[in-house]
């Protein structure tokens, strides 16, 4: 039995090549869900698709796995697969984020409300990932962006435009691991390193770890990154990503992340 298999499209991500750098070649397979028929028995298996790919024929393979085998498990890869799932899920446990409006099928009257309250706004794919399809716009560079979606392309959603604030990103393992790194954007407004942010290592408040580990504690994921603004001493929740990169967070720190992550007590016992 293989000690591993990654569930994976692209077998070239720099996660994947960690991965099976650490293990060995002769210990993990991978698995495509959308090419390969036979999926091989493991102790372990590491779900490294997203719903980028426009189908959840990973999530169907992944459901048919012993749960205690799956990392990260199915119900945390499925509520932060989108951002209105993962936003709803905030908004409903009382965690700080911002305002959102999903633009499918949404009249452009409420779409107009919208700016008034908020001038500027950022608009992203509803699920994005690297920093895709990240736009800031006012409502009169907006109402040219959407007649070239409109009835196309509709899957985008708007938020406040948050200007200033520190942005972080908290990457953490359960079991005790956690880094912080604080990035910005070298231009435009993503600051994913696929975006060509940079980063510098930090830590996280004091006064805001609690929500964070109330987060993670509810999310059920195993590992994973925030990303979030502190904006004037407030909090403010971005995104949580069950299948984050891990490149720019060992190259700014030096950190061995994936052995990290493979001497938690979840990878340490087979299932």
């Amino acid at each position: 039995m293989n000690k591993l298999v990654i569930i994976t499209k692209n077998p070239h991500t720099y996660f994947n090549q960690r991965l099976i750098k650490e293990v060995g070649q002769d210990n993990v397979q991978l698995f495509n869900p959308w090419s390969d028929i036979t999926l091989p028995q493991a102790h372990h298996y590491v779900v490294r698709t997203t719903g980028v790919y426009g189908s959840d024929l990973d999530l169907m393979i992944a459901r048919a796995l012993p749960q205690d085998k799956l990392i990260n498990p199915l119900a945390a890869l499925k509520q932060f697969r989108s951002k209105p799932a993962q936003y709803t899920w905030f908004e409903d446990l009382d965690f700080p984020t911002l305002h959102w409006l999903p633009l499918k099928e949404m009249d452009l009257l409420t779409i107009e409300k919208f700016f008034r309250l908020y001038p500027n706004v950022i608009v992203k794919p509803l699920i994005g990932q690297g920093g895709w399809g990240i736009e800031s716009l006012t409502w009169a560079t907006f109402k040219t962006w959407w007649k070239k979606k409109k009835g196309r392309d509709e899957d985008y959603l708007i938020q406040p435009h948050i200007k200033g604030a520190r942005e972080l990103r908290y990457f953490f393992i359960q079991g005790g691991f956690s880094a912080t790194l604080e990035r910005s954007a070298r231009s435009g407004i993503a600051a994913n390193f696929r975006s060509q942010g940079t980063a510098t290592e930090t830590t996280m408040p004091a006064q805001f770890q609690e929500t964070i580990d109330r987060i993670i504690e509810r999310s059920g994921a195993l590992y994973g990154a925030i990303d979030l603004f502190i904006d004037d001493g407030r909090l403010i929740i971005l995104e949580l990503n069950t299948v984050p990169g891990i490149e720019q967070l060992e190259q700014i720190t030096g950190i061995n992340v994936i052995s990290k992550l493979l001497s938690a007590n979840f990878f340490c016992q087979k299932g």
